[in-house]
C-alpha cells in the first residue's frame, strides 16, 4: 500500500477484505505496536486455574493427635457432601426414567 501509494480502499478491495475498516484497524495496530500489534489474541475467557488445596499434608507418623483428628473430621464431611451428591444424582435420575412415556 505504501509502496505503490494506494489508498485504504484499494488496497482493502486488492486483498479482497470485506471492509476498509478491517485494514484501518490494522494499520493502527501496526504504527502504535509495530507487528507484535498484529499479533493475534486469544478469544473468550482466559482458562480458570484451579486452586490447590491450602491444606498441608504431613506424613501420618509427623501428625499430632489434634490433627490427625482435624484431619478425620474433615474427611468425613467431605465424604458426607460426595454421598449427598450422589445420591442427589440417583433421585434426578430416577424421576427422569418416571417422566418417560
Amino acid at each position: 500500500m505504501w509502496k505503490n501509494d494506494w489508498s485504504i480502499t484499494h488496497t482493502s478491495a486488492v486483498l479482497n477484505l470485506t471492509s476498509p475498516g478491517i485494514l484501518s484497524i490494522w494499520l493502527k495496530r501496526y504504527t502504535e505496536r509495530g507487528i507484535k500489534g498484529l499479533e493475534t489474541n486469544p478469544l473468550g475467557r482466559p482458562p480458570t486455574v484451579k486452586k490447590q488445596s491450602q491444606r498441608t499434608v504431613k506424613p501420618d507418623h509427623e501428625m499430632t493427635l489434634e490433627e490427625l483428628k482435624e484431619e478425620l473430621a474433615y474427611l468425613r464431611a467431605e465424604n458426607a457432601v460426595l454421598k449427598k451428591w450422589e445420591e442427589l444424582e440417583q433421585e434426578k435420575s430416577r424421576r427422569a426414567k418416571k417422566k418417560r412415556p
